[in-house]
């Protein structure tokens, strides 16, 4: 279901509001305006028309950049940050700035929808549903365009669609964003504001390309400032330290999409597929699948199964067999260091191939890593995890010792003192002299002991406070309907109302 395209009511006053003609633009808010098959456009009154306007007006834009377009001499304005890939410039006055955010704030005031930018960035709203895409038409047309021309002639020799949006990033809210490569052929990144610290972006290779993730520049924001780049090149939000930075993207787009060269690039999950070694701030764990062989997910995050599997294909067995036995190796080291989660991700990380490698893997490998990261999980306080892959490993052979004993570790972390004990009695029947699994069946049977008391005692009070209850309602006085009604009549009664 589609809502009314995004339209807009343009005041013949050339966009100035006035108490009789109020300015009002209708919003695309992406479906938030439709009920029952039916859309009812919503509408907006902004603070500053002008901005809602198909004018990008000189007043706007830096002197430099002015004098550059009007010349046809780009290139003299320009910073070439990455020799032939990435360039800055002066390109909007602090009052356009400003005039934006105040716009923008008061939109987010409003109550009205807000729709986020894309699906990395939690905070910030796609200006272009807001009724600024006819300014920023032509800010693409004025602006962008002859520079994509003469920066990027093969990707930005035309556009003919752009996505445009605000981001955000402050302490409690978006502190970065992951490394990544847009959804466009050309970027252009204009700093707003406000004051900040930290929040510079950092540059690695072209997706695609066998060097993508080796850093090469980090790029310092300046408010009024805009960096230019293409889709492909890897880039990511480093983490604000305080302050508040907004950013207005315009990912650009046009014929290129159309070439042989794109479809080919973009048909493809190059994702991980590097050569030689990789620049740790150039991974990305919402998109790297060997993200977890490298450093430790952040909270929340994991591979997605799907992307993990296809990375792990491209190996051979053999291939695969020697990356699971490197991998424990690290995980090792990790562990020695107790750096417990990345130890786990990157003893998870070898199952994977050693599940791959198949008879390539000595049959004892697999258990192995997953006793070791299960571990890993207990010291972490992530039973739930380490009981699976307890059990996992006791499916492959049920006379492990160390499975039994973990598994029953993690099952006392989880108040399952009947599954510990079972656990623990079958290891120590396996092996007799097995004092830790002794100790702990001892403290298995002590705690469930304890537990058992503790509910007998909440039992207990449950009942004495139900029966005391019982007591009260059969002491209280009763009153039947008629008395009732008396009591209400007389005029004691009344006497006490009146009080």
């Amino acid at each position: 279901l589609a809502c009314p395209p995004l339209s807009m009511a343009v005041m013949e006053s050339g966009g100035q509001a006035s108490p009789e003609t109020p300015f009002e633009v209708k919003i695309d808010a992406g479906g938030s305006g439709c009920a029952l098959g039916k859309c009812t456009p919503l509408t907006y009154r902004p603070k500053h028309p002008q901005l809602f306007a198909p004018t990008v007006r000189d007043e706007w834009l830096a002197d430099s950049l002015v004098k550059a377009l009007s010349t046809n001499s780009l290139r003299p304005i320009l910073t070439e940050e990455v020799a032939g890939r990435v360039y800055s410039f002066e390109m909007v006055t602090p009052a356009f700035c400003k005039m934006f955010l105040d716009e923008l704030e008061n939109y987010e005031a409003s109550g009205l929808p807000v729709v986020r930018p894309n699906s990395m960035n939690n905070y910030g709203l796609i200006v272009n549903q807001i009724g600024m895409r006819p300014m920023l038409d032509e800010l693409q047309k004025r602006c962008l365009l002859p520079l994509s021309q003469l920066l990027f002639p093969k990707q930005g020799s035309d556009f003919s669609s752009h996505h445009s949006f605000m981001v955000k990033y402050r302490n409690g809210e978006d502190l970065g964003l992951d490394m990544h490569h847009d959804d466009s052929d050309v970027t252009l990144n204009v700093c707003l504001g406000k004051d900040f610290q930290g929040a510079t972006l950092s540059f690695c290779g072209f997706f695609g390309d066998h060097d993508h993730r080796k850093h090469v520049h980090t790029y310092t924001h300046r408010i009024g400032r805009a960096v230019v780049h293409l889709g492909t090149h890897r880039h990511g939000a480093d983490e604000i330290v305080s302050g508040e930075r907004y950013s207005l993207i315009m990912w650009s787009t046009g014929p290129y999409r159309e070439t042989e060269e794109y479809k080919r690039l973009h048909g493809r999950n190059l994702h991980g597929a590097d050569q030689g070694g990789l620049d740790p701030i150039c991974l990305s764990y919402t998109h790297d699948p060997d993200f977890g062989e490298h450093k430790a997910y952040p909270e929340g995050k994991a591979a997605k199964p799907g992307a993990r599997q296809m990375h792990v294909g491209r190996f051979s067995p053999s291939e695969a067999a020697e990356k699971a036995l490197d991998l424990k190796e690290k995980g090792a080291g990790d562990v020695k260091a107790e750096s417990w989660k990345a130890a786990a991700c990157k003893y998870s990380c070898a199952a994977d191939y050693a599940t791959s490698a198949a008879i390539k893997c000595p049959t004892e490998l697999l258990p192995t890593l997953m006793l070791n990261e299960a571990h890993c999980r207990l010291k972490l306080g992530e039973a739930q995890a380490a009981e699976q892959l307890c059990t996992a490993a006791i499916a492959r052979d049920s006379q492990n010792v160390k499975a039994l004993y973990r598994r029953a570790l993690a099952n006392i972390s989880l108040h399952e003192y009947g599954a510990a004990k079972a656990d623990l009695l079958a290891a120590v029947k396996l092996d007799p002299a097995n004092k830790a699994a002794r100790a702990k069946l001892r403290e298995c049977g002590e705690a469930a002991g304890r537990e058992k008391v503790n509910e007998r005692r909440l039992y207990a009070a449950m009942l004495g406070a139900s029966s005391k209850s019982k007591l009260e309602d059969a002491d209280a006085p009763q009153t039947d309907g008629e008395d009732a009604s008396q009591a209400r009549d007389s005029p004691k009664g009344d006497k006490l109302v009146a009080s």
